[in-house]
C-alpha cells in the first residue's frame, strides 16, 4: 500500500505541474506529453492494484488528454478538471489508508497466489517504469517459483538482458516505445525477439495489444491485471513452448 501511494503521489505532483502549465498555455506540447504519460502510468498501476473507481478516473483522464493532443485548439478544461478529481481521490485514499480503513491494493496484490502451482525455476526479466507494477509482477512470479529480475528504464533493460540472458522478458509496451522505440529497435537488431520470448505487457485494449505484438514479432501479450494467476499463466505458457519462432502470437 505504501509503495502504491508514494508512486501515485509522485505522478500526481507531476500531473499538477502539467495542469498548471496548461492553464497558462493550453497548447503547451511538453505539458500535454507529460500529462498523457503520467495518466497512462497511473492507469496501469491502478489496474495492478485493482481499484476500479480510480482506474476509471485515470482512464477518462488519459482519453481526455489524448483528445487534446489530437485536436489542436481544443479547450483543456475537461482534462484539467479530471486532474483535480484524481488529486482529490488519491488524497482521500491516503487519508483512509492512514486510518487503517483501506487495504484494497494489498489484497489485490495477493489475489490468486495461493492457487498458483509452483513453476520450474527460470529467469524472467520484468521491464516497467512503475515500481508498483514491478513489485506486484515480481512477487507473483517468485511465489510461483521463477527467478524474477526487474528494470525500470530502457537502458537498465538492455544491460540486464546482456548480463543475465533471461529465459523470458515481460516488457511494458509504453517503456519499450520511449525515445522513439529505441529499446524495441535494439532488441530487434540484437536478435532478442528471435531467441528470447518477449511478452508485451500493457493496459492497451486486447485487440490493439495483440496486433502490436504480432507487428513487432513478440511472442505474446498480456494486459495488466492484479490477478497473479494471469501473469504466471502467460509466462508459463511461453516457457513451455518447445522452441522460439519469429512472429507474434
Amino acid at each position: 500500500m505504501s509503495d502504491f501511494l508514494e508512486e501515485s503521489e509522485l505522478l500526481i505532483d507531476s500531473m499538477v505541474q502539467s495542469r498548471d502549465s496548461l492553464r497558462a498555455c493550453p497548447s503547451n506540447p511538453s505539458a500535454l506529453r507529460g500529462l498523457s504519460r503520467d495518466a497512462h502510468t497511473l492507469r496501469g498501476i491502478l489496474l495492478m492494484v485493482d481499484l476500479p473507481a480510480l482506474r476509471d478516473l485515470a482512464c477518462r483522464l488519459e482519453e481526455a488528454v489524448g483528445t487534446l493532443r489530437r485536436e489542436a485548439g481544443r479547450s483543456p478544461d475537461d482534462a484539467l478538471r479530471l486532474v483535480d478529481e484524481a488529486v482529490k481521490a488519491l488524497a482521500e485514499l491516503k487519508r483512509g489508508a492512514a486510518k487503517g480503513r483501506s487495504h484494497a491494493p494489498a489484497r489485490a496484490e495477493m489475489r490468486g497466489h495461493e492457487a498458483v502451482p509452483m513453476a520450474r525455476s527460470r529467469t524472467v526479466l520484468i521491464v516497467d517504469d512503475s515500481r508498483t507494477v514491478l513489485r506486484v509482477a515480481q512477487r507473483a512470479l517468485e511465489e510461483a517459483g521463477f527467478r524474477a529480475l526487474t528494470a525500470n528504464t530502457p537502458a537498465a533493460a538492455v544491460e540486464a538482458i546482456s548480463r543475465e540472458q533471461p529465459a523470458l522478458i515481460l516488457l511494458d509496451l509504453s517503456i519499450a516505445e520511449q525515445d522513439a522505440g529505441v529499446l524495441l529497435g535494439r532488441l530487434s537488431r540484437d536478435g532478442v525477439f528471435h531467441r528470447t520470448p518477449v511478452v508485451l505487457f500493457s493496459n492497451q485494449p486486447d485487440t490493439l495489444l495483440r496486433a502490436t505484438a504480432k507487428r513487432l514479432g513478440a511472442a505474446g501479450h498480456l494486459r495488466k491485471t492484479g490477478d497473479a494467476r494471469a501473469i504466471v499463466a502467460a509466462v508459463s505458457a511461453q516457457l513451455e513452448r518447445p522452441a522460439r519462432t519469429s512472429g507474434g502470437s
